[in-house]
């Protein structure tokens, strides 16, 4: 994996931006599965999901990786990954994925690519990357219509409403896939301090000029044992 990283690589005149990885959250829903270990070092295969996450980036070009934790955050001392080199920002105290962002903003390159760190999303990032520079939006997210369910509403491109609560369903047709590209103005203009969350306030405020970019790539969530599970069994039938 790590080879092919580098090819790739060699042949892009424009480097990928930075990696962002929110990987600080309880993991409650994982129950005791998470009790011990933050949800992104939890096991897959035989390695992280962090380790799986990495190695597409890698793959996809990425070379520099923030990392971004709280949970249990000394059970990452020593991580470390081939190919990639990784500065890790710890919250003292829970903030929320924005102000997890909020907390690590003078870490922040001007672009970055984002992601869940509890999210496998195996997606051409010079794919997503085109969509966001043809788009002239300062945030595209990828969105898929083959998840189990929906979380939001886009049309023509561009994301019009993001329901993760599910109190108003009808309309929805897409489910964000965890993986966006952002400029760091969109924190510098809409973020705070203190405990706030990235997607109910920034998709809010931004609402009709985010850019969506659809890939229906199969999209893991382990946030949950039955996607934990899920993934799993896909590992184990050949899907490393």
């Amino acid at each position: 994996m790590g080879s092919s990283g580098g090819a790739f690589e060699s042949r892009r005149v424009v480097p990928m931006p930075q990696l962002v990885v929110l990987a600080g959250g309880l993991g409650t829903r994982l129950g005791e599965v998470s009790e011990r270990t933050p949800k992104s070092l939890v096991e897959v295969a035989g390695k992280p999901i962090l380790s799986h996450i990495l190695d597409w980036a890698c793959h996809q070009g990425c070379s520099r990786g923030l990392v971004l934790i709280g949970h249990l955050g000394d059970h990452f001392d020593g991580f470390a990954h081939p190919g990639m080199e990784l500065q890790f920002h710890r919250e003292k105290s829970p903030l929320g994925t924005g102000g997890a962002l909020w907390n690590a903003r003078a870490f922040l390159e001007e672009r970055f690519i984002l992601l869940w760190g509890d999210d496998l999303h195996r997606i051409s990032y010079d794919s997503l990357l085109e969509t966001h520079r043809s788009s002239g939006c300062s945030l595209t997210m990828t969105v898929t219509s083959e998840h189990g369910w929906s979380n939001l509403q886009h049309h023509d491109g561009r994301l019009l409403r993001y329901d993760k609560s599910l109190q108003n369903p009808e309309g929805l047709n897409g489910y964000e896939a965890g993986t966006s590209v952002v400029e760091r103005t969109v924190l510098e203009t809409h973020g705070r301090g203190g405990v706030w969350s990235w997607e109910e306030v920034i998709y809010r405020e931004l609402s009709g000029s985010i850019a969506v970019h659809l890939d229906d790539s199969p999209f893991w969530d382990i946030g949950t044992l039955e996607g934990l599970e899920r993934l799993e069994f896909f590992m184990k039938e050949g899907g490393l």
